[in-house]
C-alpha cells in the first residue's frame, strides 16, 4: 500500500510542476476555451498530452500495466480547449504508450486504447453541453474512475484491485481538483500582475498612456521605426477653464481631449497625456506630410468640438508642435517638437507648427 501511495504522490508532485511550467507560456493570452483558436487549442492538447506522458513514464508498474493519473492532465485539456485538445492529447499519449510496449505485452497497450476512448469522447460530448466549472471537471473524474475502475478489474486480482481503486479514487478526485485550482489562481496572479502594468502605464484621469509609457516607447523609436514624429498638443488657455469652472470641469476636458485624440490617431500611433495639459502623441513610421495631415486635423475638431461638461458645453483650442526624426536623436525631436508647440502659442494660438 505505502508503494501505490508513494507513486501516486509522486505523480502529484511531477504533475503540479508540469502544469506551473506549462502555464508560464499562456500567462498573457486570453483563456482557452472551445472557442479560442485552432493552432491554440492544437498547442494545448499537445502541452496536455506530454504532460501525461510524463505522468506515464513515473507509473506504477503492477501486472504488466502502468497505473498513474495520466487522466488529469487530459481531462483539463478537455475543460479547456474542448473536444479538439482531448483528442489530441488522447492520441499523442497513446502514440507515446505504444513505443513503451515491452516484450511483445500489449495488454496494457489495449487497455491504455479503450480507456482513453471511454474518457476522451463522453467528456468531449458532455464539454458542449457544460462549462469549464470545478463541478464539471468532477462530472469528468467520475468518468475517469469508471474508466480506469474498469480498466483495473480486467487487469488485477481483486486483492490487489480493491486497495489500488480506493488510493486511485482518492488521489484522482484530491488531484483534479487541486489542479483545477492551481490552474485559476496561477490566471488570477497572471491578470494580477497584466492589470497593476496596465496601472503603472495608464494615466489615471484620462485613461490613456501616462508619461512612463510615453517615454519607454520613445526610447524604443530609433530601434523600432526608420522614420518617425511626435506631435506635442496644449490646450489654449486651460488655466482660465479651470479658474472660471473649477478643476472637475477641466479635468472633464482633459479626459474628453485625451479620448478625442485616440479617436483621430491610427491605431499605429501612441496617445498619452504628458503632463498637466500637454498631450503627445507619438507616430512610428510616420511621413512629414502624415505629421502635417494628422495635426491639422486634430486642430480643426477640436476647434469646433463640443465638450460636455458638469458646467455644459465647453469650446476650446489646442496649440500644436511637431518634428519629424530627421536622422536625429529622440531627446532632439521631443525638444524641436517643444519649441515649435511655444511658437505655436506665441504666435496667436489655435495653430499647428512642424519643425523644420
Amino acid at each position: 500500500m505505502l508503494t501505490i501511495i508513494n507513486s501516486f504522490f509522486i505523480n502529484l508532485c511531477i504533475l503540479f510542476t508540469l502544469f506551473t511550467i506549462s502555464f508560464l507560456p499562456f500567462r498573457n493570452r486570453p483563456r482557452i476555451t472551445p472557442q479560442s483558436p485552432f493552432k491554440l487549442r492544437i498547442l494545448l492538447g499537445i502541452q496536455s498530452g506530454l504532460i501525461a506522458l510524463i505522468l506515464l513514464a513515473n507509473a506504477l508498474h503492477l501486472e504488466k500495466i502502468l497505473i498513474d493519473l495520466r487522466s488529469i492532465p487530459i481531462m483539463l485539456a478537455v475543460l479547456f480547449g474542448g473536444w479538439v485538445s482531448g483528442v489530441v492529447a488522447g492520441m499523442l499519449f497513446l502514440i507515446g504508450r505504444f513505443f513503451m510496449i515491452t516484450d511483445g505485452e500489449y495488454v496494457g497497450f489495449y487497455l491504455a486504447i479503450a480507456t482513453m476512448v471511454a474518457l476522451v469522447l463522453p467528456t468531449s460530448l458532455l464539454r458542449l453541453k457544460l462549462d469549464n466549472t470545478r463541478n464539471t471537471l468532477l462530472v469528468f473524474t467520475t468518468i475517469s474512475v469508471a474508466a480506469f475502475g474498469s480498466a483495473l478489474y480486467y487487469a488485477l486480482p481483486l486483492e490487489l484491485f480493491y486497495p489500488i481503486l480506493f488510493v486511485y479514487i482518492v488521489v484522482i478526485y484530491a488531484g483534479a481538483c487541486a489542479a483545477y485550482r492551481l490552474l485559476q489562481e496561477l490566471r488570477r496572479h497572471f491578470e494580477n500582475v497584466q492589470h497593476q502594468q496596465q496601472l503603472a502605464r495608464t494615466d489615471a484621469l484620462t485613461g490613456i498612456a501616462n508619461r512612463r509609457l510615453l517615454n519607454e516607447a520613445m526610447a524604443n523609436l530609433t530601434v523600432e521605426a526608420e522614420a518617425y514624429a511626435l506631435i506635442l498638443v496644449d490646450i489654449d488657455h486651460f488655466k482660465r477653464v479651470n479658474d472660471t469652472y473649477g478643476h472637475d470641469v477641466g479635468d472633464d476636458v482633459l479626459r474628453e481631449l485625451g479620448m478625442l485624440l485616440v479617436t483621430e490617431s491610427d491605431d499605429r500611433h501612441l496617445v498619452g497625456r504628458f503632463g498637466g495639459e500637454e498631450f503627445l502623441i507619438i507616430m512610428p513610421n510616420a511621413q512629414k506630410d502624415e505629421v502635417s495631415r494628422l495635426a491639422e486635423s486634430i486642430r480643426e475638431k477640436i476647434s469646433t468640438f463640443p465638450f460636455e461638461t458638469s458646467a455644459g458645453t465647453l469650446h476650446i483650442t489646442v496649440s500644436l508642435g511637431a518634428c519629424h526624426s530627421n536622422d536625429i536623436e529622440v531627446d532632439s525631436v521631443l525638444k524641436h517638437a517643444d519649441e515649435a508647440l511655444y511658437h505655436a502659442k506665441e504666435s496667436g494660438r489655435n495653430r499647428f507648427i512642424l519643425a523644420l
